[in-house]
């Protein structure tokens, strides 16, 4: 078969050897190899060449000491794999941790943030209800005060009306009885003048008759003026 260029596991398979005996013998640059476009490394292999023929002279120890060497080999690539598997594991495993934690902190900001917004909403709640009480028992009290000083403006007013009404009544009262003294003095002035005129008639009667009739009408003149 012509020569092909492989993956390391396809030539290993071919070869019949563990891969890291291909990895070595890349590094020891026994085996031609190179880097594909993917960065996977490719060997030259050669098939019929691979197969191993057994040498005419080779030794038991040899064949033996390589046998040993090969299965050691086998024993490392066993340890490294596992080695190698535990530590992606424990990487996974580790990232898997990482990525968890990251979700916890960002739920642990999302239920925080939440919480504060809750607190501020229940802040803002509690400052309105503070300001509407405050504002109502402003307002009721400043009503209470205005019924108080409404009640006392009406009581005040009641009192001055009573005030009112009795001083209308004492002022009826004088008002008749001054009326009464009124009428009474005209009666009495309506008699003195009754009687002074009878009186002066009677004078001037007797004036007439008598001879000096002048001083006597100035004598009652006088009499009924308290000269």
């Amino acid at each position: 078969m012509p020569e092909q260029w492989m993956s390391v596991a396809e030539a290993a398979a071919a070869m019949k050897v563990h891969p890291r005996t291909v990895e070595r013998r890349i590094a020891a640059n026994k085996i031609e190899s190179r880097r594909n476009d993917d960065g996977q490394v490719q060997i030259l292999v050669n098939v019929p060449d691979t197969i191993e023929a057994p040498a005419a002279t080779p030794s038991i120890h040899s064949d033996a000491l390589v046998t040993v060497r090969e299965l050691a080999d086998r024993q490392v690539d066993i340890a490294a794999g596992s080695a190698s598997a535990l530590v992606r594991v424990a990487q996974e495993q580790a990232h898997r941790a990482e990525n968890q934690l990251l979700l916890a902190r960002e739920d642990a900001g999302r239920y925080r943030r939440e919480a504060q917004m809750a607190l501020g909403l229940v802040a803002c709640t509690l400052l309105a209800v503070i300001v509407a009480v405050g504002w109502c028992a402003h307002a009721i009290t400043a009503a209470k005060a205005d019924a108080d000083s409404a009640g006392a403006r009406a009581a005040t007013a009641a009192d001055v009306a009573r005030q009112a009404v009795a001083d209308r009544d004492d002022l009826r009262s004088q008002l008749q009885r001054s009326m009464v003294g009124q009428a009474k003095a005209e009666g009495e002035l309506a008699a003195y003048r009754t009687e002074l005129a009878t009186v002066v008639e009677q004078t001037k009667r007797r004036a007439a008759a008598s001879t000096q009739p002048s001083t006597l009408v100035t004598r009652i003149e006088q009499a009924f003026a308290g000269d």
